[in-house]
C-alpha cells in the first residue's frame, strides 16, 4: 500500500489536530481506516484559505466579480470558474472539515466535554485576539483609507463598510473583541473574517455534546439526525456543514466511503465544482425552479453550499489523484499556515493596500506584493502565535483530561 504523506505540525484553522487518516491506495473493504492524519485535508484547507485571500482582494477592488457586493454581476460569477475566487464557498469547506475533525477529536476524547470545550474556545480566541491587535495597529496607521477608497471608486464595494472608518476604539477593546466580543456578536469591525468564529465555536460545542452524551454508534447517528432536523427547522443553515462533516467522519470510520470504482467520487467532484462555483443569486439569474432560499444554488450560507462542500471533502478523501494533489508539500504547507493566513490577510487590504491603490500603485505590482507579504505574515503568525498556542493547549487539555472525566457519558 502507498502511505499518505505525513506531516509533523498540528492541524490549523478552524480544526484540531490528529484526525483519522486514509491511504489513497485501494484497501480491502474489511480493513478499518488506520489512525493518524489526513494530509490531503491539510492541503484542501490551505488551498481554500488562499481562495479566501483572493476573494477579499477582489471584494476590495473588483466587486462586480463578487455577486454579494455589487448590483452589477459579471457573468463568470455564475460558472464553475468562479470557484477559484468564491471565498464564501471556501468557508463552507472550512465548516465541513471542522465538523469532520471535531467529530474525530470528540470520538477520541469521550467524557471530557468541559476540557474539550474550554480548549476549543481558547484555540479560536487566542489567535483571534492576536489578529485584532494586529488589525488595531493597521487601522490606527491608516484610519481613513477605507473611506477614501470607497469615495474614489466608480463602483464602490459594500465590503468596505464592514470595518472601522475613521474613529478607532482603544487597543484594549481590540483584544477584548478578539477574546469575547466577536463570539457574542458574530462579527468584528477590526477583522471582518471573524464572523466565522462564532459558528466554529458553537458548531464544535454541539458536536462535543453529541459525542459526550451518545457513546453508542446508533445513538450518535440518531442525535446527529436530530441536530440536522433542528438546523433545518430552527437553527442557521451554516451549521449544516458541521453536521455533514461529522456524518462523513462516521461513515469514514466505518469504512463506508471506499467506493468500488472512481466513478462516485469523480461525479461528486464534478457536482461540487459546479455547485460551489455558483455566486449569490445565481439560482434566480439562471432561471432555476423556485425552492426555499436555503436550498437555492449560490446561497452562500445555505444548505446547498454545505452539500457542495461535503461532496468536495468526500471526493478529496476517496479520489486518489485528487488526494495526492492536496497532499503535496506546497498545499500541505499552506494548510499549516491556513489559520494564520485566514486571520491576518484582511486588515492590510482596507489599510495599506487601499492607501497604495489611491496613490497610483498599479495592480500588476500591488497584488503580487500583497500576496507575498501576507503569506510571509501568516507564516510568522503561525510560528509566533498559532503553533505555540496549540502546544500550550495540548498540555492544558492533557492536564484537564488526565483524571476523572469532567462529564461522564451515559
Amino acid at each position: 500500500m502507498r502511505a499518505v504523506v505525513q506531516v509533523k505540525w498540528p492541524v490549523n484553522d478552524p480544526g484540531l489536530n490528529n484526525t483519522a487518516v486514509t491511504n489513497h491506495s485501494p484497501l480491502p473493504k474489511a480493513a478499518p481506516p488506520p489512525a493518524g492524519r489526513i494530509a490531503c485535508f491539510d492541503g484542501l484547507r490551505g488551498v481554500a484559505a488562499v481562495i479566501v485571500v483572493v476573494f477579499h482582494y477582489i471584494c476590495l477592488l473588483h466587486p462586480t466579480l463578487t455577486p454579494d457586493l455589487s448590483a452589477q454581476v459579471h457573468w463568470l460569477a455564475d460558472t464553475p470558474v468562479h470557484i477559484l475566487w468564491n471565498g464564501l464557498f471556501s468557508v463552507s469547506v472550512f465548516f465541513v472539515l471542522s465538523g469532520f475533525v471535531m467529530a474525530a477529536a470528540a470520538d477520541r476524547r469521550r467524557g471530557v466535554l468541559i476540557a474539550s470545550s474550554l480548549t476549543r474556545y481558547l484555540r479560536l480566541a487566542l489567535p483571534a485576539a492576536a489578529s485584532c491587535l494586529l488589525a488595531w495597529g493597521w487601522l490606527s496607521a491608516f484610519p481613513d483609507s477605507a473611506q477614501a477608497l470607497e469615495d474614489s471608486l466608480a463602483t464602490p464595494s459594500r465590503w468596505l463598510d464592514y470595518t472601522y472608518q475613521h474613529s478607532i476604539r482603544p487597543i484594549w477593546y481590540a483584544g477584548a473583541d478578539g477574546l469575547l466580543g466577536n463570539f457574542v456578536r458574530g462579527y468584528s469591525d477590526f477583522n471582518n473574517v471573524l464572523w466565522t468564529m462564532q459558528v466554529e465555536l458553537l458548531g464544535s460545542l454541539g458536536i462535543f455534546l453529541v459525542y459526550a452524551l451518545c457513546r453508542r454508534g446508533w445513538a450518535r447517528l440518531l442525535a446527529l439526525l436530530a441536530a440536522g432536523a433542528a438546523v433545518l427547522l430552527w437553527l442557521p443553515d451554516t451549521y449544516t456543514g458541521f453536521l455533514l462533516g461529522a456524518a462523513l467522519f462516521e461513515a469514514h470510520r466505518r469504512g463506508l466511503l471506499r467506493p468500488a470504482s472512481m466513478l462516485p467520487p469523480a461525479l461528486a467532484l464534478v457536482a461540487a465544482l459546479a455547485m460551489g462555483g455558483m455566486g449569490n443569486g445565481a439560482h434566480l439569474r439562471l432561471g432555476l425552479p423556485d425552492v426555499p432560499q436555503a436550498w437555492e444554488l449560490g446561497e452562500p450560507r445555505g444548505i446547498m453550499s454545505a452539500v457542495a462542500a461535503a461532496l468536495l471533502v468526500y471526493a478529496t478523501l476517496t479520489l486518489p489523484p485528487l488526494g495526492r494533489v492536496f497532499a503535496r508539500p506546497l498545499p500541505v504547507f499552506l494548510g499549516r499556515i491556513s489559520f494564520g493566513l485566514y486571520l491576518v490577510h484582511v486588515p492590510p487590504l482596507y489599510t495599506i493596500v487601499a492607501w497604495s491603490y489611491l496613490r497610483g500603485v498599479p495592480e500588476a505590482v500591488l497584488f503580487p506584493a500583497y500576496a507575498a507579504s501576507v503569506l510571509l505574515l501568516a507564516w510568522l503568525f503561525t510560528l509566533a502565535v498559532d503553533e505555540p498556542s496549540l502546544k500550550g493547549l495540548s498540555a492544558l487539555r492533557a492536564r484537564l483530561g488526565a483524571g476523572r472525566p469532567l462529564l461522564q457519558p451515559r
